[in-house]
């Protein structure tokens, strides 16, 4: 075709994506045009990484809403071209997913170019948290991943891998164990440790206090699609209490918008549990290890 028939089709029925790329639908085009789109304008031998790789391999911890970030050889440029951030870099992912045109970072790559890109730590928590979670990558390819990558740039992620070494298995909880590391008051607690009582197991605390048989609970009615999630796990509450084991609750929003207020409610009631010198539930604790099912 020559220049004037794409001209004359661009101001019909065609629409300019970016850069050479154009579509010939018309219509809005789905995520997987804009991931070939951008591989079109970047060349067949970039890498589509970061959080448009990571909701390609199916983590929707991240938004989505940023620039496509794609990898291209050091012999190419670094260039911003519409929705794009095309970068050069001297350590391109060795084995990318390869789907048809698309060349995508596989996920530890992808994640931890996600987190290091995050304007905000909770942002690196989100999709590292998640990647670990669904077992979609392991705490030790990211923090081989993490150690090959640059430092710059890296401080979110790297306090976001912390995190979930330390056991957290959602943001909420991640703020909840720092607030508990600033305390004068409270030892370590354990995260989502499995508990053990003579009759049974018990649904595992998001944080637990051994020596006190106290359990905390993060509850967001948000992460229960159906209403009998929702009393199921308020109903779990009832089980540990009837087993002898102090129960508190919190809710995301309250962690994060006045977490002084929740760190003194559970000073008080640790405190006041080492004192009362009521008999200690029969409760063994079990530290949980990611090779452990949630």
């Amino acid at each position: 075709m020559t220049r004037a028939m794409i001209r004359w089709r661009l101001g019909r029925s065609w629409t300019s994506v970016h850069g050479v790329v154009i579509s010939t639908s018309g219509s809005e085009l789905t995520f997987r045009q804009r991931l070939v789109a951008a591989q079109l304008e970047a060349g067949p031998h970039a890498i589509i990484t970061g959080e448009h790789a990571c909701l390609y391999h199916g983590l929707d911890a991240v938004r989505g809403n940023r620039p496509v970030r794609v990898l291209v050889p050091m012999n190419q440029e670094s260039r911003r071209v519409g929705y794009l951030s095309i970068s050069r870099t001297r350590r391109p992912d060795p084995a990318p997913v390869v789907d048809g045109v698309l060349r995508v970072a596989r996920i530890p790559r992808a994640v931890l170019d996600a987190a290091r890109h995050a304007r905000e730590l909770d942002e690196a928590r989100a999709v590292i948290i998640e990647a670990v979670q669904t077992r979609r990558a392991s705490i030790e390819s990211l923090q081989h991943e993490l150690d090959a990558g640059p430092r710059r740039h890296s401080a979110y992620a790297r306090r976001a891998l912390a995190d979930v070494r330390a056991g957290a298995w959602s943001v909420p909880e991640a703020h909840l164990l720092h607030l508990c590391s600033t305390s004068d008051v409270l030892p370590a607690p354990l995260p989502n440790p499995v508990l053990q009582h003579p009759e049974g197991s018990l649904i595992s605390p998001d944080l637990w206090f051994d020596d006190v048989a106290l359990a905390v609970m993060v509850h967001s009615r948000a992460h229960h699609a159906r209403d009998a999630d929702w009393e199921s796990t308020v109903e779990a509450d009832s089980t540990l209490t009837a087993h002898g084991v102090t129960v508190i609750s919190f809710t995301p929003r309250s962690i994060a918008t006045d977490p002084q207020r929740v760190l003194a409610r559970i000073e008080q009631v640790y405190l006041s549990l080492r004192q009362s010198g009521r008999r200690r539930p029969q409760v063994t604790a079990i530290p949980r290890g990611w090779g452990l099912s949630a």
